[in-house]
Parts: structure tokens; C-alpha cells; sequence
């Protein structure tokens, strides 16, 4: 589906919770919003109340102000995502370009109650349009966690696979991953019962079967199970699991650990009109 449907943005308002005090009471959201900037707003007032993380990929992103410029006596476009008050968008500064360029594929928001972990863009680690790695400090782990609570918010072009080629050619550089997320745009019978197995070396499910294994972290199977996360336009064909949650081990084994597939962004806006995921859970969606 290339529109997205008018959305009903009525809700229950519900208190702001106090920054989580670990790793256990995390919610996160990873959302393929298909550049539009009002459904990505949109998302980020709904979930601001009870939402920790989102992981935008294809987000929202345009002229935001102008800047002096020694060329340019109206000044220089600066483009950017939407801002927020209860959010901090881990992207780095402003960009200065033409908006014709094409903008960062991923993007994420942290929530300014989890200030206190300390949240970092890991620029100095990767610098690609296609990946954001963001880091939160966490000063009492929990048994088999890590100090360091890395996400991985991936958008993988369906052509080229770039971002999978280049993680894989510096997972020796990376920290340990504690989850990794995205539009991903492999079809694989292991996620997808309608998709045929890929058993080619070189076949891209192949490819990202290993930067799993590089980076120790394994695929995990949404609550829902076989739930298509990609909805054509054509009627004619088939539906499809795209995006994928990948999580280390230490994560996977934690209690209440799970992901659902949202696949309207109705239901997603909707969130907030049932109890959010406890004691720690993510959601997947897409909009339509």
C-alpha cells in the first residue's frame, strides 16, 4: 500500500511512567513510516507517554530552517526530522544539502526519561545512511547483561544490500549488540512460510545469516508468528515478512522478552489504548 490511511487519533491520555530503573521495564517500537513526516510526528506524540525507544526506518525528513550562508543571501536549507519535546532524535546535525538528496533511511528516538542512561550516537563506530547504532549506559545490569545496551536500527536496501556488506565488514569493530532491528527486505522461509528457502552462499539471506552470527545475535519470532509485515499494492501478489528483530542471547533469555508485528499503522497508533508490553517488549510495523 503506497497511502496512509486517515488515522483516528482519539486516545486515552495516560500518565508519563518515571525513567525505568533497567534493562527489564523497556518498551520499544520499530516503525517503517515510508517518508512521511505527519505519520512520523504522529507516532511520536502517540507513543511519548509509555514508549521508551522507536526505531524509525524511511523516516520523515525535510527542510526544517534556514542557516547563514556566504552564497545563499536567504540562507542555507537545513533538513531534519521532526523534533519533540518528550523525544531526542539520534541523528547527527542538521544537514546542509539540496532536499532532493537522499536523507538518512533510519533514525532513532530516545525518550528524555531515559536521559539518565546516558544515551550516545555511535557515530565514531559507523557513519551510513542505511544504520544507526545508539548506546544507553546502564549502571546495575542485570545477570548476563551488559553495562552497555547497544540497538541497531537497520534499513536494507532490497537492491543493493549495502548496509548488510558493510556491518559485515566491520562487525569486528562493533560492541556486543543487545538488538537489532528493521526493515531488513529479505524474504527466507526461516521468517516467512510463503518465501522459499535460500541456500545459495551468496544469496543475501545468506549474507545476513552471517552478520547474525558475526555479531552474535540470532532472529527471534514475533508472538505472532507468520504475521506478513509488507502489504503490496498489487492484490495479486503475495504478502511478506520483511522486517526482523534480531537480539543477543542474554536479551532473548530475559523474562517477558518478546515482539509483536503491528502491521497497519492504525493498530499502531492504537497502542496506547491497551497495556503496553511488560515487562520489557517491542512492537514492528509499517505503515500503509
Amino acid at each position: 500500500m503506497n497511502s496512509t490511511p486517515e488515522v483516528n487519533i482519539n486516545y486515552i491520555s495516560r500518565p508519563k511512567p518515571s525513567a525505568p530503573r533497567s534493562l527489564q521495564n523497556l518498551t520499544i517500537v520499530s516503525f517503517n513510516v515510508r517518508k512521511s513526516w505527519e505519520t512520523t510526528s504522529i507516532v511520536l506524540d502517540k507513543c511519548a507517554g509509555y514508549v521508551d525507544i522507536i526505531m524509525f526506518q524511511e523516516p520523515g525528513w525535510k527542510g526544517v530552517r534556514r542557516q547563514p550562508s556566504t552564497k545563499n543571501k536567504e540562507g542555507d536549507v537545513a533538513c531534519g526530522p521532526p523534533l519533540h519535546n518528550s523525544w531526542r532524535p539520534f541523528t547527527e546535525a542538521f544537514d546542509n544539502r539540496d532536499e532532493d538528496r537522499a536523507a538518512r533511511r533510519v533514525l532513532t528516538y530516545i525518550n528524555r526519561r531515559l536521559d539518565v542512561f546516558k544515551p550516545q550516537l555511535r557515530s565514531d563506530i559507523i557513519k551510513h545512511c542505511d544504520a544507526s547504532l545508539v548506546t544507553l549506559h546502564f549502571p546495575q545490569p542485570r545477570r548476563g547483561i551488559p553495562h552497555e545496551f547497544n540497538i541497531l536500527n537497520v534499513y536494507n536496501d532490497g537492491e543493493t544490500h549495502a548496509v548488510v556488506h558493510e556491518l559485515r565488514r566491520i562487525s569486528e569493530t562493533l560492541p556486543r549488540i543487545s538488538l537489532c532491528a528493521g526493515d531488513f527486505n529479505i524474504q527466507d522461509r526461516t521468517w516467512d512460510e510463503g518465501a522459499v528457502n535460500q541456500i545459495r552462499p551468496s544469496s543475501p539471506f545468506m549474507r545476513l545469516q552471517e552478520l547474525f552470527t558475526d555479531l552474535e545475535i540470532q532472529y527471534v519470532h514475533p508472538v505472532n508468528r507468520g504475521t506478513p509485515t509488507r502489504i503490496p499494492d498489487d492484490a495479486n501478489s503475495r504478502a511478506s515478512v520483511i522486517d526482523l528483530v534480531a537480539a543477543s542471547a542474554a536479551l532473548i533469555n530475559q523474562e517477558g522478552f518478546h515482539y509483536k508485528i503491528k502491521v497497519d499503522d492504525r493498530d499502531i497508533f492504537l497502542l496506547d489504548l491497551i497495556p503496553p508490553p511488560s515487562p520489557l517488549g517491542l512492537w514492528c510495523g509499517r505503515a500503509s
